[in-house]
């Protein structure tokens, strides 16, 4: 994956993947602790809105809490529309970063890599229950994660509301479930 716009939009088409597929379960418990599917979504969505609305729609859509702490972002909407808004926003972005320059995209690493986590967080809810396999992450996105992870400043990402502490993974973890476990996520349901 060779640019950061191609990183940004494998991200968006991944999360927007597994939010569609677990419309149908949205209450399930996600990876995030205390997080429901549907809190996940409304989370991307909100922390899409600023982020990528900022930088490809040229404003916030949001609160305008570009500030806000991480895990405290969320769309406002109901979880039985989390869905929609989120493909809604989905699609204005997608569009967008079509005529977007390439600068605009160097602003969204961590939206980037919010959305690849996240829709790790909803497959984990619907494998805890037998309904899915863990997500492995598209490779080229997932060696770019793992350059992210070689060059994070530890005491930065550790912080409440971004990674917890890191948890062991099984010796027969996937790369993807070692990812994972990296940022504080259970690596098996």
């Amino acid at each position: 994956m060779s640019s950061a716009r191609e990183r940004f939009l494998v991200a968006l088409d991944l999360f927007s993947a597994e939010a569609r597929a677990g419309a149908d379960n949205l209450g399930l418990e996600s990876a995030c602790a205390d997080w429901s599917i549907a809190d996940v979504v409304r989370h991307v969505t909100g922390v899409q809105q600023e982020h990528a609305g900022a930088a490809l729609l040229g404003f916030a859509e949001g609160a305008g809490q570009l500030t806000a702490e991480h895990d405290s972002v969320m769309a406002e909407v109901a979880d039985l529309d989390a869905v929609d808004a989120w493909e809604q926003l989905a699609a204005r972005l997608r569009n967008a970063a079509v005529d977007a320059g390439d600068d605009a995209f160097h602003a969204l690493p961590l939206a980037t890599l919010d959305m690849a986590l996240h829709a790790w967080d909803v497959r984990w809810g619907s494998a805890r229950v037998g309904l899915a396999e863990n997500l492995d992450f598209p490779l080229e996105l997932l060696e770019w994660m793992e350059q992210f992870r070689e060059r994070a400043n530890e005491e930065t990402i550790r912080r409440p509301g971004i990674f917890a502490a890191p948890v062991e993974p099984p010796d027969d973890a996937t790369r993807s479930e070692r990812f994972a476990a990296w940022t504080g996520r259970d690596p098996r349901p």
